[in-house]
């Protein structure tokens, strides 16, 4: 009896899982044609793991970009890349590295969600309108209210705090934000050494000394 019991167990649990694994599979003519059956599993037996999500594209970075008022010269300091090493390297003692990577990347996520939203409410208005403005002025305008969130001052107090640790006088530099994504090459490509960067924002120039944190 004991070992009837533990076979339908075993059967069962078997079953869960191919089913399970069946339905979170990428979109194929199989599952994409068991839609009953799959709204069936989803209302009783429905989890939220996601075993086949597709690997990101690309790493972001963020540069600050110091231009000094009396030498014209731009310092750039990447701050993305540094806060990862120390987390690593801290472990299992990276408490404050990890608030730090939890602040900066909600706070990337927050400004690329709002570029998008913002993306989308310009093109619609310029395409209803009878006079169109180009799309440098559309650009220029994403930053522009970019530019007025708090993910924005986010950034900036974070500047304030990379220039006081490298020796920058915020009263002589004016700084500008920058956002980029590199490309991660697909695994045939992997031993390439050429690396696509695009610059998804770029900021105006700001003086940090009148720049409130």
């Amino acid at each position: 009896m004991k070992l009837l019991i533990f076979k339908l167990v075993f059967i069962v649990f078997i079953g869960y899982w191919l089913i399970t694994l069946f339905f979170i599979m990428p979109k194929n003519p199989l599952n994409i044609t068991s839609q009953n059956t799959k709204d069936l599993f989803e209302s009783n037996l429905f989890q939220r793991w996601s075993f086949f999500a597709p690997p990101p594209t690309f790493n972001e970075r963020v540069y600050f970009a110091y231009k000094s008022t009396e030498y014209k010269k731009i310092d750039f300091y990447e701050i993305l890349v540094p806060v990862l090493e120390k987390k690593s390297k801290a472990i299992p003692f990276n408490t404050y590295e990890q608030i730090q990577d939890y602040i900066l990347a909600s706070t990337l996520s927050n400004i690329e969600t709002n570029m998008r939203t913002y993306q989308d409410v310009l093109n619609y208005t310029n395409n209803q309108a009878v006079v169109k403005v180009s799309d440098s002025l559309i650009s220029n305008k994403i930053v522009e209210e970019i530019e007025k969130t708090n993910d924005f001052k986010t950034l900036i107090n974070y500047a304030k705090l990379i220039a006081e640790k490298n020796n920058i006088d915020i009263n002589k530099y004016s700084l500008q934000i920058q956002i980029h994504k590199i490309s991660i090459p697909q695994f045939i490509d992997r031993y390439s050494k050429t690396r696509k960067e695009e610059v998804i924002f770029s900021s105006n120039f700001h003086n940090l000394k009148y720049e409130k944190i």
